[in-house]
């Protein structure tokens, strides 16, 4: 983790610290802000440190770093929200969605979806700048690429769900991009790992699809993913 995102963590967990030193006490818990922002220090020094080195940590130990400070960054986020710190959570949302391309980057496999999906929706949302709408669908398709398989095969809707918004943002990212073969990337990716949520994808985005916002290709691909799906132009 550089010190941009490390100066950036501070700032937000700083700013969560006093608003839940304000909002308490609260008695029983164990599990504090204070003690998840070092928690994710501690994860940070050691990513830095391997960087330094250019030390190969074995995967199995990637996954575990990785997985830890995504979780304590989940719990932040979760904390942020509970305290109505919305720049805070966005900050640490945005910093989940940093260290899994360190996961990445690593070969490590990524098992703490939620706020690096709140992420992306959150960055794509924001701009309409096609460079940024790019590079955001790359990340997307990485993060999809090195998700922990485990999360595939969840049948139970809420552990499901960031998978589904995963695959569901990185197809609305491809189709603002305008570019017919990122769309048809993304669309063949939800295809191939969440078939049974396809036509009801497709026939939603063939009515927002009618906005005078989206352009022709966005459109056409629409219709013609919706038609293979259900038979309906």
């Amino acid at each position: 983790m550089n010190r941009a995102v490390r100066r950036a963590f501070d700032q937000a967990a700083d700013a969560l610290l006093a608003a839940f030193e304000k909002a308490g006490p609260f008695p029983g818990q164990e599990v504090t802000p204070a003690l998840l922002a070092d928690a994710v220090r501690q994860c940070f020094e050691i990513c830095r440190q391997v960087d330094d080195s250019g030390e190969v940590l074995p995967l199995e130990e990637v996954d575990e770093l990785g997985t830890h400070a995504l979780e304590c960054l989940s719990d932040l986020g979760l904390w942020a929200y509970q305290l109505n710190q919305d720049q805070a959570r966005a900050a640490v949302e945005g910093i989940a969605l940093e260290l899994a391309q360190w996961i990445i980057g690593h070969g490590g496999q990524i098992a703490v979806l939620e706020p690096v999906v709140n992420a992306l929706a959150r960055q794509a949302n924001a701009t309409g700048d096609p460079a940024t709408l790019a590079g955001l669908f790359q990340q997307a398709c990485a993060v999809i690429a090195h998700a922990e398989p485990g999360l595939a095969a969840n049948t139970e809707p809420a552990r499901l769900q960031p998978w589904l918004m995963l695959h569901f943002n990185c197809a609305i990212i491809a189709t603002r991009t305008q570019d017919p073969a990122r769309m048809n990337a993304a669309f063949d990716l939800l295809e191939s790992h969440l078939p049974g949520h396809c036509a009801a994808f497709y026939a939603e985005g063939v009515r927002e699809a009618q906005k005078a916002a989206c352009g022709d290709a966005a459109r056409d691909a629409m219709r013609s993913r919706l038609a293979k799906w259900t038979g309906r132009h």
